[in-house]
């Protein structure tokens, strides 16, 4: 049904209703069964049906059914209608989704017109999070030598290029994905955010700000001092370390000497409406996958800072997900993320300004949280990366492509459909002056599953690790692609319902010796009794995903075609603690 359609459809219902109103209660003074419901009037009878409150008086009743031409009616009006008429809650049919079904152009709230885009980005923003913090890089060699044969005074030679500390600045942005109750008071008090790995992960990082290593050139000698921190501010290069806490080192151990660590204690959030220093909220490293380029951090409310209550006010919420096997090529999309990269013009390796200068200048003027629409191009790519954790290899990741306007500050932020909900997590671009506006995000279904993995393995008190175990097609021994298609065109939704046939190509080690051959269609799958249907060869690699340690089993629903009839077979792999890998 169009708008237009509706529109009139529900106006007619209007004026239908307060004439029957008024049909069934003619007379004020009609006797028990002669005219009207047991001698109720209309007044009485709009009380009792729940048309009125009994606040409103008859008069004002009696004359709100004259001389109204639907004018007044809203569209929260017809809404509500619909959804009475109809017997769904709002819970099955939202006011956006409802708006999006009949008046795609536009929501109308009392008198204001708002786009879809701009609410869709308005909702996503009490969501997002604009994450930057700055850290020492890799502990250099600092070359020098000594002044006297006393070694009193340590002199630095200003020709290297390394002589000192590098000071790394990052930018980008992350979603509220949940709340969670961890005292058990029935408030909240812990916010996980998700992000993505290369947002939070810190190549060449040391973690301890006051040990370098230096080079004596004189007498070709390595060693560790911690260095005086007033002399430092002060941009002095001589004389400026403490001699006392010299460790020599031989040459050969100087790939160990440095303490590395690729994770800081502390990021910095801010949200909306927030962004300044002065809101700077505290979060922590709980645990991801470089290789699926999620990560999770934490921000708890009972933290020294005090600021972290902030995220926890009725201003702010997790984004609601969504269904990534569910969206449509050409379907409209909003990302919203901080696409301003940190200013860092004013740190110098090569220089003393590196020490000197406050780092917390150089990003804060970079927090602005933004949105770009657009369309998605291609449901599923692969696509080939850097490797996050080692540059000289490739990663590939099965994306989501978008027409949306992505720079490197979005990464981290969320993908949102135009009802609102979290559809991916953007990760990526294309720059290449050959293309224009190619972005890409994680589909939402793979991020769920990897985050709800490491909220439970990652997070645990007794638990030390970061990275989590999980199964994957190969784990397991399977290789599939997407067979005969089953796509048809709706001609009443208007799109393409896309399924295949998901046809195992390769069998081995569990798969193999629980029976499953070469040629079989995986039509369904159970995990922990909830049965899924695969209409997409990728959607079997990201149920195991979610599967955890505790699962004993998966159960396959096998199509076999022998002698040309199909044959249906239920068959189980039985998981042992071996059959999980850890996902780097």
């Amino acid at each position: 049904m169009d708008s237009k359609k509706f529109n009139i459809f529900a106006l007619i219902m209007v004026v239908v209703m307060c004439a029957f109103s008024i049909y069934i209660g003619v007379s004020n003074k009609a006797e028990d069964g002669v005219n009207g419901e047991n001698g109720l009037s209309s007044y009485e009878l709009a009380i009792k049906n729940g048309i009125i409150s009994s606040d409103v008086s008859e008069t004002q009743y009696l004359q709100s059914l004259y001389g109204q031409d639907g004018s007044s009616v809203t569209l929260e009006d017809v809404y509500e209608a619909y959804l009475s008429e109809s017997g769904l809650t709002s819970e099955d049919l939202t006011y956006t989704e409802f708006i999006l079904t009949y008046y795609p152009d536009k929501i109308v709230s009392n008198t204001e017109s708002i786009s879809l885009v701009e609410n869709t980005t308005q909702q996503a923003l009490r969501s997002t999070v604009d994450i930057c913090y700055s850290y020492y890089m890799e502990t250099p060699i600092i070359y020098g030598y000594y002044y006297d044969d006393n070694n009193q005074n340590f002199i630095i030679d200003s020709s290297q290029s390394n002589m000192y500390v590098a000071v790394g600045v990052s930018a980008g942005s992350g979603v509220i994905y949940s709340y969670e109750d961890t005292d058990g008071d029935g408030e909240d008090d812990v916010a996980y955010i998700v992000t993505n790995y290369h947002v939070v992960y810190c190549d060449n990082y040391s973690n301890d700000d006051s040990y370098y290593v230096y080079y004596d050139e004189r007498n070709q000698e390595y060693f560790t001092a911690t260095y005086n921190e007033s002399d430092l501010k002060t941009g002095r290069t001589t004389n400026g370390w403490v001699s006392t806490t010299f460790n020599y080192l031989e040459a050969s151990s100087m790939s160990e000497a440095p303490i590395y660590t690729h994770f800081l204690e502390d990021y910095g959030i801010y949200l909306y409406g927030y962004q300044s220093a002065e809101y700077r909220i505290s979060a922590s490293f709980v645990g991801g996958s470089a290789e699926n380029d999620i990560a999770v951090l934490k921000v708890e409310k009972d933290k020294e800072n005090s600021n972290n209550s902030l995220i926890f006010s009725s201003n702010f919420k997790a984004a609601d997900l969504g269904d990534s096997d569910n969206l449509n090529e050409g379907q409209s999309i909003v990302a919203v993320g901080n696409p301003l990269l940190a200013n860092t013009s004013n740190i110098d390796s090569s220089s003393v300004s590196a020490y000197v200068t406050s780092t917390e200048s150089a990003y804060i003027s970079a927090l602005c949280l933004t949105s770009t629409s657009g369309e998605i191009s291609n449901l599923s790519e692969n696509c080939e990366f850097t490797s996050i954790l080692d540059s000289s290899n490739t990663t590939t990741m099965r994306l989501i492509r978008v027409s949306s306007a992505i720079n490197a500050g979005n990464s981290g932020g969320g993908l949102y459909s135009t009802d609102g909900k979290l559809v991916g997590i953007v990760n990526g671009k294309i720059e290449s002056s050959s293309y224009d506006n190619v972005g890409y995000a994680i589909p939402i279904n793979i991020v769920k599953n990897i985050v709800e993995q490491v909220i439970e393995q990652c997070d645990d008190e007794n638990s030390t690790t970061t990275r989590i175990q999980t199964l994957t097609n190969s784990s397991i021994g399977l290789e599939v692609k997407n067979g005969r298609s089953n796509s048809v065109y709706d001609s009443n939704s208007l799109t393409w319902e896309l399924s295949y046939d998901v046809e195992v190509t390769s069998v081995s080690g569990l798969a193999q010796s629980a029976g499953i051959v070469v040629g079989d269609i995986i039509d369904s799958v159970e995990i922990d009794g909830v049965t899924y249907e695969l209409k997409f060869y990728y959607q079997l690699n990201d149920l195991l995903l979610s599967v955890s340690n505790s699962t004993p089993k998966i159960t396959f629903n096998i199509i076999r075609v022998e002698s040309g009839n199909q044959n249906h077979l239920t068959i189980d792999i039985n998981l042992t603690e071996s059959s999980f890998i850890e996902i780097l």
